[in-house]
C-alpha cells in the first residue's frame, strides 16, 4: 500500500468527535454553560463515560493502526447498543427512532474496518508502505551469501532500511523463504560493505519489478558507520548530476 487509506485518517477523528458530542449534548440540552464542565460530566451517566472511554481507545488504536482495535470494536458495539436503548426507552430527550438510526450510522462508520484491505494493513505492519523510507534507484553490484547459497546479483533501489536486488536465476527463489537471514556484500570505489539481511518481500517478475527479493538491512554497526555515511554520498552525487 503506497499510500494510506483515508478511512483510517478519518475515522479517529470521527470517534474523538462522536466522544466529545455527549458533553455537547448536556450542554444544548439543558443550557449548562460550557465552562461548568463539573455540571456537564455529573450529568453523564456512568454507562455515557463508558461509551466516550471505548470511543478515545477506538480512535487512538486506530491512529496507532493497533490490532487490538478488532478486540475495541465489538465491545464499542455492544455498549453503545445498551446506552441508546436505555435513552430510547427510558430517557425523554431522543426518541427511540433516533438512537436506533444514530446506532445504525456509527456501524456502518465501522464496517471499512473488515474490508479485506484495511484489515491486511492494520494486521500487517509490513504492508504500510507509506511509511518505509524514500527509495533511491541505485544500481549496485551485490554479492547474497548463506551458508548454502551464493548469488550474484544487483540491487534495483536502495533506501536507509533496506533494498531491491534482483535475482536472474528464477529457480533460486524456490530455496528462499522469507525471514531468511543473509549476508551482503556491497563494493563500491575500493569499499567493501557488508551487511546482515532479512528476507521481507520474494518477488516474481511483473510488469513494475523483475525476479528479485526485498531485503530488510539489521540495523549493526557496519550498517550505521559504513553502509549510511556511503548512500547519503551516493544519493548527493545523484543529486549534484
Amino acid at each position: 500500500m503506497i499510500s494510506k487509506p483515508l478511512y483510517l485518517t478519518l475515522f479517529p477523528f470521527l470517534a474523538f468527535g462522536i466522544a466529545l458530542s455527549f458533553p455537547i449534548q448536556i450542554y444544548y440540552l439543558y443550557k449548562i454553560p460550557l465552562t461548568d464542565i463539573e455540571r456537564i460530566f455529573s450529568m453523564l451517566t456512568p454507562l455515557n463515560i463508558l461509551n466516550m472511554i471505548v470511543l478515545f481507545l477506538a480512535g487512538a488504536m486506530t491512529l496507532k493502526l493497533n490490532k487490538a482495535i478488532y478486540k475495541i470494536v465489538p465491545v464499542l458495539l455492544i455498549i453503545t447498543l445498551i446506552n441508546n436503548a436505555i435513552v430510547g426507552l427510558y430517557g425523554s430527550d431522543f426518541s427511540l427512532i433516533q438512537v436506533g438510526l444514530s446506532f445504525v450510522l456509527l456501524s456502518l462508520s465501522l464496517k471499512p474496518f473488515y474490508q479485506s484491505e484495511i484489515q491486511a494493513i492494520i494486521l500487517n505492519p509490513k504492508l504500510r508502505w507509506w511509511k518505509t523510507p524514500k527509495r533511491y534507484d541505485l544500481k549496485q553490484p551485490i554479492m547474497i551469501k548463506s551458508n548454502n547459497i551464493e548469488i550474484n546479483s544487483e540491487s534495483i533501489n536502495m533506501s536507509t532500511t533496506g533494498l531491491f536486488a534482483k535475482i536472474e536465476e528464477p529457480d533460486l527463489l524456490d530455496s528462499i523463504k522469507h525471514d531468511d537471514i543473509f549476508t551482503i556484500q556491497l563494493l563500491k570505489n575500493n569499499q567493501e560493505i557488508e551487511l546482515q539481511v532479512k528476507v521481507v518481500r520474494i518477488n516474481i517478475a511483473n510488469k513494475y519489478q523483475p525476479n528479485g527479493l526485498g531485503l530488510e538491512i539489521i540495523s549493526d554497526k557496519s550498517h550505521k558507520q559504513k553502509y549510511l555515511p556511503w548512500l547519503k554520498k551516493e544519493v548527493d552525487a545523484i543529486n549534484h548530476v
